[in-house]
């Protein structure tokens, strides 16, 4: 396997094997990336789609000591901020269950945990759209990503300060949105039992 190094030299004089192999390397967590901001699978394909083509298309400027994931993550935060910005897709678009939470429900499961599952990712995807942009695409990179806070900050081209207050106030936000919904499925259960009942 080739060092970031010698990908970004290949790439940076439009080698197509080196951009394939960087493709092969970085494909997976772009399009995750971009499935957990945007929500949508086709959303997902089309943006990873455009941060590769933006890769090529740049790559001829890069500097050889940049760091290569940050610098694919940084396009691919920036190209789905973008997204979400001019489509609106949080305000006007449908979802449906993508490949994300469904890969989080075990097949052993029995109908009644699997209902329960599929109800609790729901709440999680609604939650998530009640965050900003950037509060998001900082909670993607820190708990999908697993990347580390410096890491982030530089990705985002933040003060580490602004990074660690904009994770807070996401977490706050999903706190409360799931409290609510939790509360308010509560009230919706005891109403339907007592008029069974």
């Amino acid at each position: 396997m080739r060092t970031d190094q010698e990908l970004i030299r290949g790439v940076k004089r439009h080698d197509p094997g080196l951009f394939e192999e960087l493709v092969r390397r970085f494909q997976q967590r772009v399009y995750f990336t971009a499935l957990r901001m945007l929500g949508e699978r086709d959303d997902a394909l089309d943006a990873a789609q455009e941060v590769f083509l933006k890769i090529w298309r740049f790559a001829p400027k890069l500097s050889e000591s940049i760091l290569l994931e940050r610098w694919v993550y940084r396009i691919a935060v920036n190209t789905c901020i973008d997204r979400l910005r001019s489509l609106k897709i949080y305000e006007h678009k449908q979802t449906h269950d993508n490949l994300v939470f469904l890969s989080l429900v075990e097949p052993s499961m029995n109908p009644r945990e699997y209902a329960k599952r599929m109800e609790e990712l729901h709440q999680v995807k609604k939650a998530l759209r009640e965050l900003t942009d950037r509060q998001r695409a900082i909670f993607v990179l820190r708990h999908f990503q697993n990347l580390k806070m410096q890491e982030i900050a530089d990705i985002m081209s933040m003060p580490l300060g602004t990074v660690k207050a904009t994770l807070h106030q996401a977490f706050s936000k999903l706190q409360g949105f799931l409290k609510k919904a939790h509360a308010d499925a509560s009230v919706s259960r005891s109403k339907s039992c007592s008029q069974t009942g």
